[in-house]
């Protein structure tokens, strides 16, 4: 397929069109991201696909520069920052498919390396299907515990795990679950925002201007009356404590955080200097979660759920994923390579 798709792409010397081929053939093989590797003999390209990088092309030298000034002009970035850090996104739709396919919101990232500038492009498609908690692979016993969590008027609900584990992905899951539930004001700190969700309001932070950075975006969520609040990620001190007194003021809270298991989001909050009281008082459930590939292709979700007081040991996330395998959804190479042996 990579050669259908790829097929002479080493040989363009238009970076317009070598772009789009790129962009087209990671849209079209379900790729999640795109790096752009500058190495000593070339810039090396390879797909994220299932969650395992692929090379698929590598690209002379003498383009190199072209391919990322034409990126960078698509991004709105600075074509003669070179040595500096940069990142921002464009809306992208395949030259010659018709104003009604589907486009990509790409999120690009830059980082000056030693052969050159790194890139990496993440493909999120939009206007598909609308994500529940049913299409996430949790088993009833989870799926009926997070529903109910749902439910509650106040609280704060974390979800857990490394990037690329698909914790993005449940967190707006949970938002079209709640959507279904009446008239609920829901409010969103996001950076970026990745997907649009018509009836909620979604702030996207920005770094570039800083005229809405993270801080201010989260000192103004409360005055706008939320019955929910969506935290990108809580990275550290300041987005944790907001999150938290959110929680506390009667306010339903969702967020990520970066962890391992579920049980060590208790520790981490504290280490990021919140009380652990209150901690304790907010807390209503924490969700972690990893990605494994499906027999017969797609991804699934393997989770481990932690409720904060219960006396009962909580299935933890190799549970869940044995359960897969003994079904037929994944194998045992999968979960091995993926939660380790």
């Amino acid at each position: 397929m990579n050669a259908t798709l790829l097929d002479r792409a080493d040989r363009l010397t238009d970076s317009v069109a070598l772009v789009d081929r790129i962009l087209r053939a990671g849209m079209l093989m379900h790729a999640s991201d795109i790096h752009l590797d500058p190495m000593e003999n070339g810039l090396r390209c390879r797909f994220r696909i299932d969650g395992e990088l692929e090379e698929v092309l590598n690209i002379p030298s003498a383009m190199q520069s072209a391919v990322a000034s034409r990126l960078k002009v698509l991004a709105s970035l600075d074509i003669a920052e070179r040595r500096a850090p940069q990142d921002g996104g464009f809306s992208w739709r395949a030259p010659g498919m018709g104003a009604a396919a589907q486009p990509l919101d790409v999120r690009m990232a830059t980082l000056p390396v030693r052969h050159g500038e790194r890139i990496t492009l993440r493909l999120l498609e939009t206007g598909g299907k609308r994500l529940t908690l049913d299409d996430l692979g949790m088993c009833e016993n989870d799926r009926a515990l997070f529903g109910s969590i749902l439910k509650k008027p106040h609280g704060m609900v974390l979800l857990t795990g490394p990037t690329g584990s698909g914790k993005t992905t449940t967190l707006y899951a949970a938002i079209n679950e709640l959507l279904k539930t009446g008239a609920r004001n829901i409010v969103t700190v996001e950076d970026p925002v990745e997907y649009e969700i018509p009836g909620i309001a979604q702030v996207e932070v920005d770094a570039v201007a800083d005229k809405v950075n993270y801080s201010k975006a989260l000192r103004s969520l409360l005055r706008h009356d939320p019955d929910i609040c969506v935290i990108g990620e809580i990275r550290d001190r300041e987005s944790a404590e907001a999150a938290v007194r959110c929680a506390l003021t009667g306010h339903l809270v969702f967020s990520t955080l970066h962890t391992n298991d579920a049980a060590s989001a208790h520790a981490r909050l504290v280490d990021l200097g919140i009380d652990a009281a209150l901690v304790d008082g907010t807390l209503r459930l924490v969700v972690a979660q990893r990605l494994v590939k499906r027999k017969g292709g797609g991804r699934i979700g393997i989770f481990e759920m932690w409720r904060p007081g219960e006396d009962a040991k909580p299935a933890t996330m190799r549970e869940d994923a044995m359960r897969k395998v003994e079904e037929g959804v994944t194998t045992l190479a999968e979960v091995e390579r993926v939660l380790g042996e």
